[in-house]
């Protein structure tokens, strides 16, 4: 976390471990992406999960894993993404734009001779794909295909989002997890970066948290935020 706020895998919870292993495998750059056809991540669940904001991290978190300054060979939970300023991804606001607008955008990045990224590649963000029509997702499909581009998509309805789309992307679902170990895990650094020990709050209570929050992070660490002002912490700025 930088501060409290999420820059890295680890700082999210994921309700399917092989799920988040596909992500450090892909991360680590064991796993080729785009391959095999699959050009997209789309990353699902409810309301407050994390699941926007790890969209929006992607292309970050490439940038570092093929610049060189992380070691792929530690765990890339903990790799940093940079700042969003630092990374020139393109970003869709389903909904408030037209499929052909999206398109044109999308093959006018795909036709420029010089791709600026560590990666080689384009990055694009649909923050909340099930915003477009059928059709336009339909059409959206066209340009899943094209080389050089990464599509980084994000849904709370996965069955209002296209078949072909879903066959195109690798699903991170994030709703509530079974482990109670990764709301801990959590938890230890929202309390370390308060400046207290990671005791302050006992483990009942955060997992109290954990049970009500019903898989919203948001919910969850606005909780465990309160307990660790209650303890005496200090909120970073």
């Amino acid at each position: 976390m930088n501060g409290l706020t999420p820059n890295c895998l680890d700082d999210f919870i994921y309700s399917n471990p092989s799920e988040r292993d596909t992500l450090d495998l892909i991360l680590s750059r064991k796993l080729p992406f785009p391959f095999t056809g699959k050009s997209g991540i789309l990353f699902h669940g409810g309301w407050g999960t994390g699941k926007s904001t790890l969209s929006f991290l992607m292309p970050g978190l490439f940038e570092t894993a093929y610049s060189g300054s992380w070691n792929l060979a530690q765990d890339v939970g903990q790799m940093p993404a940079p700042s969003e300023d630092d990374t020139m991804t393109e970003v869709f606001r389903c909904g408030s734009l037209s499929i052909t607008a999206i398109i044109n955008k999308v093959m006018a990045c795909n036709s420029k001779s010089q791709v600026f990224h560590y990666s080689r590649h384009n990055y694009f963000v649909f923050d909340e794909i099930d915003k477009l029509t059928l059709g336009a997702q339909q059409s959206l499909k066209s340009v899943m295909d094209l080389e050089r581009c990464m599509f980084f998509f994000n849904t709370n309805y996965l069955h209002k989002v296209d078949a072909g789309i879903i066959n195109r992307c690798y699903l991170v679902e994030m709703n509530q997890s079974k482990d109670p170990k990764a709301y801990l895990k959590i938890a230890n650094n929202v309390l370390t970066n308060m400046g207290l020990a990671i005791t302050a709050v006992a483990e009942s209570t955060v997992l109290t948290h954990a049970s009500k929050a019903k898989g919203s992070l948001r919910e969850f660490v606005s909780s465990v935020v309160i307990e660790g002002l209650k303890a005496g912490g200090i909120v970073p700025v």
